[in-house]
């Protein structure tokens, strides 16, 4: 009885704590939508250090929707047919990659200078120093690159003293995904608790990689947003953002931004990998679901400067977002989640 008891005085006390949306909540829906183009300043959650040729031979090129209607046949190297798609696309408008390193450096920085942008820059000690000193001062937020290979270079220890220096900002992106290995896999505990206890956000590849990964990277799975569920209940305090928003598991997404009120998402390379109605159909499901507040922009820039403009248009351009959710997603979600008024 006493049980039954506090769980009707908990309830009651949540409804009636709970906020007006429909009257003044930043993210409810006007009766004439709001749908201005924001211009305003915009933070980029997700861009790499990549040179020209990491993902194929330099100026290759991508079309939006680039993972669809591949018609791969099995008899063929997969890294041939997916070469050939690069150096001839599909559509008339294909975003171009850099053909030199500079090329993709300056590019960058001028794509972000276009849009009012900072950005996260993912990569190692040299690559970022290398792009920052070429960058106007703050345009880069600098983060800790950390793939399964580079843990024995980059202890918890390692990564916490290049904090304390005001080296990294971040530790972004994680990919142990590639090498099979899950977010909740205890042998990479010990990098949540260092993160947790030293107040470093966090960004984590989850969901799906580039069309054809498993014959890339023999060992790489998967991953679920639901593998982040013992990581959170272990670290209540984490900052953690999953990049590439777990497509496309929409459903237990929505189920972990319930249980978890701090989890954020970027939106990184949806924009070019998806088709233009996926993609929309997949933001518009979580935004309807109440989770505009958890979604940040990210570009994943890699070596196609484009795909920053192509990202920012994608979220000027969504039919269902209001302006204000536009601002959010663009800018004022990222700002929180990294306490830039700190």
């Amino acid at each position: 009885m006493p049980v039954r008891l506090t769980s009707l005085l908990l309830a009651i006390a949540a409804i009636v704590s709970v906020p007006c949306f429909a009257r003044d909540a930043p993210f409810a829906p006007d009766a004439a939508l709001d749908n201005r183009v924001y211009e305003g300043p915009v933070i980029d959650m997700h861009v790499h250090t990549a040179g020209a040729g990491e993902n194929g031979p330099p100026g290759s090129m991508v079309c939006v929707g680039a993972a669809a209607d591949l018609r791969f046949d099995p008899r063929e190297p997969w890294m041939e047919a997916l070469g050939r798609s690069m150096a001839r696309p599909a559509c008339d408008d294909p975003i171009k990659g850099a053909m030199t390193d500079v090329e993709n450096r300056d590019g960058t920085i001028a794509a972000l200078r276009r849009h009012r942008a900072r950005a996260v820059l993912s990569g190692d000690l040299a690559s970022r120093k290398d792009w920052m000193d070429a960058a106007p001062a703050g345009l880069f937020i600098p983060a800790q690159y950390l793939s399964w290979a580079d843990l024995p270079d980059y202890p918890p220890e390692a990564i916490a003293a290049a904090f304390d220096r005001g080296e990294i900002a971040l530790l972004s992106e994680v990919t142990i995904q590639y090498r099979g290995v899950f977010a909740d896999d205890p042998r990479f505990e010990p990098y949540w608790k260092m993160a947790e206890d030293k107040g470093i956000p966090v960004g984590i590849h989850v969901g799906v990689g580039p069309p054809g990964s498993p014959m890339v990277f023999p060992e790489y799975r998967l991953q679920n947003p639901k593998h982040l569920e013992a990581v959170l209940t272990r670290h209540p305090r984490l900052r953690v953002y999953m990049m590439h928003a777990g497509w496309p598991y929409a459903e237990d997404l929505k189920a972990m931004f319930y249980a978890w009120p701090q989890l954020m998402v970027d939106t990184g390379v949806l924009q070019v990998a998806l088709t233009g109605e996926e993609y929309y159909r997949f933001l518009k499901d979580i935004v309807e679901a109440g989770f505009a507040d958890r979604i940040m922009f990210g570009s994943d820039q890699m070596n196609w400067p484009g795909l920053i403009d192509e990202g920012v248009s994608a979220i000027n351009a969504a039919p269902f977002l209001t302006y204000g959710q536009k601002k959010a997603i663009l800018h004022d979600n990222a700002a929180r989640f990294l306490r830039l008024d700190e």
